[in-house]
């Protein structure tokens, strides 16, 4: 079976070169499709994916309209039996797509295949983890607040195409969307032992900046596709999405007061002692 994995980008640097020869080392033992979407990079990504194709991916570089958009085209291009995406500050674990074969090698009719993924900071360092699907059902997708690591989550190219693949109008929780519609036209499996992938959390990632708005844009997905407005992750993100946006910035200014009030305490307690 071929894989083809789409990275889009824009402003990758420097995580770039790490993600793109994660893929590249995937070759050893399997046939690999990688194709790379630059959006109009202006801090090297650009110049540095025409300057190193003997990695053995494909380089599109010019304007798109976003992160959504590019994958839309790459899938749309691809010639694999099985998908997946890995963004430009993400990487994958040696073997991973050869584990992936594997699967779905052993059972073709599956439509999606997830494993576990670790998080690591700006720096490379491992600072959490986070495991694949409990229940891995429609009815588990909508109900919990987990969702399939996406770096780490793989599909089938005829499962793609057949439930409509990723829709341009979502740009937060495409991912999201994409695992119930898959969800609905075949089964998943689950892989909850097994690293395929490293998510990269810091302050530029989409993922960190806009948690709320792609809380709120996860709600509105789940909701479409028949989540149970009192489920846990309806909640879930309830509270990241609304509750938190309004909570942080009085917390915020209650430590502030807290602390000056605790500060001006000391110092008159050091006057009087003096």
């Amino acid at each position: 079976m071929k894989v083809t994995v789409v990275t889009p980008v824009y402003n990758g640097m420097p995580w770039l070169p790490e993600c793109i020869s994660s893929v590249a080392e995937q070759r050893h033992d399997v046939e690999v499709e990688h194709l790379v979407y630059d959006g109009g990079s202006t801090d090297g990504s650009a110049e540095w994916l025409r300057e190193h194709s003997t990695l053995g991916y494909e380089a599109i570089i010019g304007p798109d309209a976003g992160q959504t958009d590019a994958l839309i085209k790459g899938f749309s291009r691809a010639t694999g039996d099985i998908f997946g995406w890995l963004n430009a500050d993400d990487v994958l674990e040696p073997r991973a797509l050869r584990r992936v074969v594997d699967v779905f090698t052993a059972d073709p009719t599956l439509a999606m295949v997830t494993g576990a993924c670790l998080v690591i900071d700006a720096h490379g360092a491992v600072v959490g983890a986070g495991g694949s699907l409990s229940v891995p059902t429609l009815q588990g997708l909508l109900r919990l607040p987990a969702n399939p690591a996406q770096p780490a989550t793989f599909f089938s190219a005829e499962a793609y195409r057949r439930c409509g693949g990723l829709e341009l109008g979502y740009d937060l929780a495409m991912d999201v969307d994409l695992w119930l519609k898959l969800a609905k036209v075949g089964a998943m499996k689950t892989l909850p032992t097994e690293v395929l992938a490293r998510f990269r959390e810091h302050p530029r990632a989409k993922s960190v900046a806009g948690s709320a708005a792609a809380a709120r844009q996860s709600l509105k997905i789940r909701r479409r596709h028949g989540m149970p407005l009192r489920s846990r992750a309806a909640i879930s993100l309830f509270k990241v999405g609304f509750v938190g946006p309004v909570v942080s910035p009085v917390t915020r200014v209650f430590r502030r007061l807290a602390k000056r009030a605790l500060l001006g305490r000391s110092s008159e307690d050091r006057s009087s002692r003096a």
